[in-house]
Order: C-alpha cells, then structure tokens, then sequence
C-alpha cells in the first residue's frame, strides 16, 4: 500500500481560480479559472442561469484572502531567545503581585 502525501495531490497548476457571479443577483456562480498574467483585468462571460432561465452576463467577484491568526509565543520562546524578556518580566511581576508567590 502506498502513502500519497497530500502535498502532492495538490495541482500545480499557476492558473488563478475566479469565481463569476450572476449580474442579475440569483445568488447563482460558477467557478472557473483564468491565466496569472490577467490578474489585473475582471472576467465577464455570457453563461446560462438556471434560476432566471436564460443567458446572463456573470461577472468575477474578488476571492477574500484567508486570515492568518498568531500564535501565542509559548514562555520556553521568550526565554531562550532573550527576545522580548521585559514583557515576560512585567508579566511574572504581576502575576506575583496577584498571587503572592511564584
């Protein structure tokens, strides 16, 4: 039996994937693709909508980029960079004042 790692099922394809949607606002879309050296200019196609029964133009909406969340710094960071080591003091100091000890 052989591993596929799911890297390599990925395409590798440079084409941009667009999505086109009903200019007539059916909330109907199509997904297709275009070429990386057209990025600036917007799709447009004639396409059928089922919803309305009949041609209509469809235009490429832009595609929302995911948003990337932080992780926290675990403690064993701050202390074995050195880096940002007055925020891990303020931070112990208050915790110490809260508490009364370590």
């Amino acid at each position: 039996m052989f591993f596929i790692s799911p890297v390599l099922l990925r395409s590798k394809s440079k084409r941009l994937a667009v999505q086109l949607v009903s200019s007539v606002q059916t909330g109907f879309s199509y997904w297709t693709h275009k070429s990386p050296l057209k990025r600036d200019t917007r799709v447009a196609l004639l396409k059928y909508d089922p919803i309305v029964n009949r041609h209509v133009m469809f235009y490429e909406t832009p595609l929302s980029k995911p948003v990337s969340r932080r992780r926290k710094r675990p403690l064993s960071w701050f202390r074995w960079t050195g880096r940002h080591i007055q925020d891990l003091v303020k931070k112990v100091a208050r915790t110490h004042e809260r508490v009364g000890h370590f």
